[in-house]
């Protein structure tokens, strides 16, 4: 079901529901830019070792997670799997059900998967973007200044209530005509996340 708003001659406004598409009304919901947005790193020692890490973070913002009307569509597609339901989520099955999902039907073609605010989430994350544990030797009688081992990770992991993949999104490519570059605000199967990394390095000083 959505809503539909009216409003009449003394600007009161009344809301209903219907379970007619058509009829339901569009409205502004929410924004794609975050109230808050940064980082924060901190630079560890003790002895030889070294710790390095950096985090970030988003709050108050927006994403529309357009994935979710092929995969979360109540069985409309019926060529492509359907995702899992996430902890807290259900599907109405029978009269006097409380749900967050309605009914799965094969073909089903009861609209539910339209967009909506259904498939609007927010995009509040915490991110550890990159951990580096390093270690130096004491070589001076070798005539080396200094040699560094390291093991460095990077997007180890993510601390989010959206739904998707990634909640941090890259900005658009440039087009060559100095466009490009923007914030892409709705996450689909052809926004590839960001990987995990994993490196082992060394580095010598003379």
């Amino acid at each position: 079901m959505w809503y539909r708003y009216e409003t009449d001659a003394n600007g009161n406004e009344t809301r209903t529901t219907t379970s007619n598409y058509s009829n339901a009304t569009f409205r502004n919901v929410g924004k794609g830019n975050p109230d808050l947005f940064g980082g924060f790193s901190t630079a560890l020692s003790y002895k030889q070792f070294d710790l390095n890490a950096v985090f970030g973070f988003s709050l108050g913002g927006k994403l529309y997670n357009y994935s979710r009307q092929e995969f979360d569509s109540d069985g409309t597609y019926t060529d492509r799997n359907q995702m899992k339901l996430q902890d807290g989520w259900s599907r109405w099955e029978k009269p006097g059900d409380v749900a967050t999902h309605p009914i799965a039907r094969y073909d089903n073609q009861d609209k539910g998967n339209s967009p909506s605010t259904r498939f609007l989430e927010s995009n509040n994350f915490l991110k550890m973007r990159s951990l580096t544990l390093g270690y130096n030797f004491d070589l001076k009688k070798y005539n080396i200044k200094n040699l560094r081992v390291f093991l460095a990770g990077e997007n180890l992991f993510t601390i989010t209530n959206y739904s998707g993949v990634d909640p941090e999104l890259p900005l658009t490519e440039p087009d060559g005509k100095g466009g490009g570059g923007q914030m892409i605000r709705s996450t689909g199967v052809s926004v590839y996340p960001m990987v995990r990394k994993y490196m082992f390095g060394a580095s010598v000083t003379f």
